[in-house]
């Protein structure tokens, strides 16, 4: 699949680990939501694209971290 931003076919797939925090000052007072995503990199402008898994999701949804 090419590239949405610059058209490029050369992507790779890496696995990443990353912790979102919840928005504002309220968000201050909430642990982080760890998520373990696999990520679709262009390797030729560096666009990157994931998928938060659904258990992850769902706690951002309710504003709660697990």
């Amino acid at each position: 699949m090419a590239c949405s931003a610059c058209g490029s076919e050369k992507q790779a797939e890496f696995s990443a680990e990353m912790n979102i925090h919840f928005p504002g000052g309220r968000g201050l007072d909430k642990p982080v939501v760890w998520v373990f995503p696999q990520l679709q990199v262009c390797l030729g402008c560096g666009l990157t694209r994931l998928t938060i898994p659904d258990t992850e999701l769902r706690l951002l949804e309710k504003g709660i971290a697990a």
